[in-house]
C-alpha cells in the first residue's frame, strides 16, 4: 500500500503525547545530556544508512531452469513498543533511528500500558531524533491499532522492546524482533578516567553495572565487582564497555562491546537493515 495512505495519527488519535511535553523535556535537559544523545543518534545513521533507494526490482534466470523476481521497499509502517520500566535514551533510539535511516516513512513509539510521567530523557531523545508520532496505548489499544493496520494491508515491522510475547505474533505482513537484554552489564576501567560514568548512569539509568578494574568513585546504582580482567570477562553476559586495548578479548564473550567515547551509543547487534525491508518473490519456468 502507498504510505501516503497511511496514517498512524488518524488512527491513534487522542493517544499521542502532547508536543508540550516534549519542548518541557528538552529544555529540562542539559547540553552535555543532549550531545551524548546526537553521539549515539549520529552512530546509527553511520551504521544504518541512509537508505537512498526507495525501492528494488531483481530478475534472475538460474541454472535449474527457472526465473525469479525479488522485489523489496521498506514496510509501510514500524512500530517500537517499551513499557513504563524502560527508561534508557540509547535503547530507544537503536530502535527508533534504524527504522528511519532505513526509508520507513510511517514510525509510531508507543508505550504500553506505562501511565503516569514520562521520563523526560526519553522524550527528550525522540525530540532529537525527530520521532514525531508517541503514544500512550493499553494491550488492548495497541491490539486495536494492530488490527486497524492488518484490515488496510499494510506491510510492518515492530521491535518490541517491553518483552511481552506474543503481543505482535501471528501477522504474515508484519516482522516482530525482540531484543533479549537483562540489563546486566559489566565494566572494566583502568583508570577514572577510562569512561565518563556519570554519562553511562544518565544515558542508560535502568541498567545495572558492574564494575571491575580500578578502585574509583561509583555512581549511585554501579557496584564494585571485584578482581582483575579475568573476573571481569567471567561476568560478561551479553553486554560490555571496556578499554579500546580489551575490544578483542571482551568480544569473546559480549555480543556488543562498547569503549571510551560511545557511552551515549547502543546497537542492537542482530538488528539489520532488511528487518524494516517488505520482500516479494515470484518464481516462473525459465527460458
Amino acid at each position: 500500500m502507498p504510505d501516503s495512505a497511511l496514517s498512524l495519527s488518524d488512527l491513534i488519535g487522542e493517544s499521542l503525547v502532547d508536543d508540550a511535553l516534549f519542548a518541557a523535556a528538552y529544555e529540562e535537559s542539559t547540553d552535555g545530556e543532549r550531545a551524548l544523545m546526537k553521539t549515539g543518534i549520529a552512530r546509527l545513521y553511520d551504521w544504518y544508512g541512509p537508505r537512498k533507494d526507495t525501492a528494488r526490482e531483481v530478475a534472475e534466470r538460474w541454472r535449474g531452469g527457472f526465473a525469479s523476481v525479488r522485489r523489496s521497499a521498506p514496510v509501510d509502517f514500524a512500530l517500537v513498543l517499551f513499557d513504563g520500566t524502560f527508561a534508557s535514551p540509547a535503547r530507544l533510539l537503536a530502535a527508533l533511528v534504524p527504522a528511519m535511516a532505513c526509508g520507513v516513512q510511517n514510525i509510531l513509539a508507543v508505550r504500553v500500558d506505562g501511565g503516569g510521567d514520562w521520563a523526560h530523557p526519553l522524550l527528550t531523545a525522540m525530540e532529537l531524533a525527530g520521532q514525531e508520532l508517541v503514544a500512550d496505548l493499553t494491550r488492548e489499544g495497541l491490539q486495536g491499532l494492530l488490527e486497524a493496520l492488518a484490515d488496510a494491508g499494510a506491510s510492518g515491522a515492530v521491535i518490541d522492546l517491553a518483552g511481552r510475547p506474543g503481543l505482535c505474533q501471528g501477522r504474515s505482513r508484519v516482522a516482530v524482533h525482540s531484543p533479549v537484554f537483562d540489563r546486566s552489564v559489566a565494566l572494566f576501567l583502568d583508570d577514572g578516567e577510562t569512561f565518563d560514568l556519570d554519562a553511562l548512569a544518565f544515558i542508560h539509568p535502568d541498567t545495572a553495572f558492574t564494575a571491575f578494574g580500578a578502585d574509583v568513585p561509583l555512581p549511585d546504582g554501579f557496584v564494585r565487582g571485584g578482581g582483575g580482567f579475568p573476573a571481569f570477562l567471567d561476568a560478561v553476559q551479553d553486554v560490555a564497555f571496556v578499554p579500546a586495548n580489551r575490544v578483542g578479548d571482551a568480544l569473546g564473550r559480549a555480543l556488543l562491546v562498547l569503549g571510551p567515547g560511545q557511552e551515549g551509543c547502543w546497537v542492537w547487534p542482530e538488528l539489520h537493515p532488511e528487518f524494516f525491508l517488505f520482500h516479494r518473490t515470484a518464481w516462473t519456468i525459465g527460458d
